[in-house]
C-alpha cells in the first residue's frame, strides 16, 4: 500500500524596501537635544526609570555623531538650541526619514505648535510637562511608529507561492509557471534553507544523495534552468544568488506550509 503523502507548499517573499522598527520596550534609545539639562532632568529620570537607554547632548553639535550613526529610535528635541535653529533641525530629521522626532518648546502655545508640526514634527510638548505625560506621549509616539513600521514592511513584501508536490509557482500578480520534477526538487532544496550558502556538492548531496557521481556542472545547469523558468515569474530568479568559490543561496523570507495547495 502506498503511503499517502502531505503536500507542501512554500512562500517566499523579498523584501523591496526596509522600514525602521524601533527597539523593544527596555531597550529603546532616545536621543535628547537639548541646553537646558536642569530643566529637563525629571523628564530625563523618569524615562530611564522606566527602562529607556536616554542620551542627552547639549547642542546639535553635540548630537551629531549619534545622528550620523542612525542609533536613536526617538528624537526628543528643544527648539531653543545655542548652535542651530531646532526647527530646521527638525525639518532635516523629518526628511531624513528615520527616527520620530518628538518636539519641546519652552512656551509650546498655538504658534509653537503648529510650527513644530509643520516642520515636521511628530508631536509638539510643553517643557513644562509632568514627567508622567511625557513617558506616555512616547510611548505612544512609538507605538505608532511601529504600526507604521510593520505596515510599510508588510507592503513592500513580493510573496511567491510555491507547490512542491505538483510543481507550481505562483507569482505576487497570480501569474503560474509549472516546473519540471527536476527543477521542483532543486528550489525545494533551496526554499528549505532560506539565507543558508549551499556549496555544488552540498547540493548535489541534497538531490542525489552522498557519494553521487554528479558533479558540480551538473548543479550550476540546474540552476541556471531553474533560474531561467522562474524569471518568467516575476523575475523570482532573481532570489538565487551565485556566490564566489562556487555555492548558491535563496535570498528569501520563507514560510513553510504543510498540507496546503499553492
Amino acid at each position: 500500500m502506498t503511503p499517502a503523502t502531505t503536500n507542501v507548499a512554500f512562500e517566499f517573499a523579498a523584501g523591496t524596501g526596509r522600514a525602521r522598527l524601533p527597539a523593544a520596550h527596555g531597550s529603546t534609545r532616545v536621543l535628547w537635544i537639548d541646553a537646558d539639562g536642569g530643566a529637563i532632568e525629571p523628564g530625563l529620570e523618569m524615562l530611564r526609570r522606566h527602562g529607556y537607554e536616554v542620551e542627552r547632548c547639549g547642542s546639535a553639535l553635540e548630537a551629531q555623531p549619534t545622528l550620523d550613526r542612525q542609533d536613536a529610535d526617538l528624537i526628543i528635541l528643544e527648539t531653543a538650541l545655542p548652535d542651530a535653529d531646532g526647527l530646521a533641525l527638525c525639518r532635516r530629521l523629518s526628511e531624513a526619514d528615520g527616527a520620530p522626532v518628538l518636539v519641546v518648546a519652552c512656551a509650546a502655545d498655538t504658534l509653537d505648535r503648529v510650527a513644530g508640526l509643520e516642520f515636521g514634527a511628530d508631536d509638539v510638548l510643553p517643557k513644562s510637562i509632568h514627567p508622567l505625560e511625557l513617558l506616555a506621549r512616547v510611548r505612544a509616539l512609538l507605538r505608532r511608529t511601529a504600526r507604521h513600521a510593520r505596515h510599510t514592511a508588510a507592503a513592500g513584501l513580493e510573496t511567491w507561492r510555491f507547490d512542491a508536490e505538483l510543481g507550481y509557482v505562483t507569482s505576487p500578480a497570480g501569474r503560474t509557471v509549472r516546473l519540471s520534477p527536476a527543477d521542483a526538487a532543486l528550489l525545494r532544496a533551496l526554499a528549505a534553507r532560506p539565507g543558508e550558502v549551499l556549496p555544488r556538492d552540498a547540493l548535489v548531496a541534497l538531490l542525489h544523495g552522498d557519494g553521487s557521481t554528479a558533479g558540480g556542472r551538473s548543479i550550476d545547469a540546474r540552476v541556471a534552468r531553474l533560474r531561467r523558468t522562474l524569471s518568467a515569474c516575476d523575475g523570482a530568479g532573481d532570489l538565487i544568488k551565485t556566490l564566489r568559490g562556487g555555492g548558491y543561496l535563496f535570498q528569501a523570507q520563507v514560510t513553510a506550509r504543510a498540507g496546503l495547495a499553492a
